[in-house]
């Protein structure tokens, strides 16, 4: 069996390290195997926030609870070269899985457009 689970935690605009807790916190309460987190999850849908670098100490609390729980997240977060994107997170780390193709709206002008669909394994 397959578990997947969709959460939205409680989000402090821009506080990456306190939303990565908080993710934490909802991996572990999950009990799934993979945890599908909303667009821009880590820094709440905030469109000036930073880059957020995937080797950030301030993820570490998300690496650990996935490692904990076998899980693989997928979380939402601006990264660099100006992109939307999911990154996922597991016992190994963090990555950029995706970067969203079909921006709109205010994200024009702040954000490119990335990637074409993709699939993990």
């Amino acid at each position: 069996m397959f578990t997947v689970a969709v959460a939205q935690p409680p989000c402090a605009a821009l506080d990456v390290p306190a939303n990565a807790r908080a993710h934490a916190e909802a991996v572990r309460a999950a009990g799934a195997r993979l945890v599908v987190f909303p667009e821009m999850s880590l820094t709440g849908y905030e469109l000036d926030a930073p880059s957020v670098d995937p080797g950030s100490p301030g993820l570490e609390p998300l690496v650990r609870a996935c490692a904990e729980a076998g899980t693989v997240a997928l979380a939402g977060a601006p990264v660099a070269g100006r992109y939307i994107a999911t990154l996922a997170v597991d016992a190994d780390g963090v990555r950029v899985a995706y970067r969203k193709r079909w921006i709109h709206g205010d994200e024009i002008g702040r954000f490119e457009p990335g990637d074409p669909p993709t699939a993990i394994e």
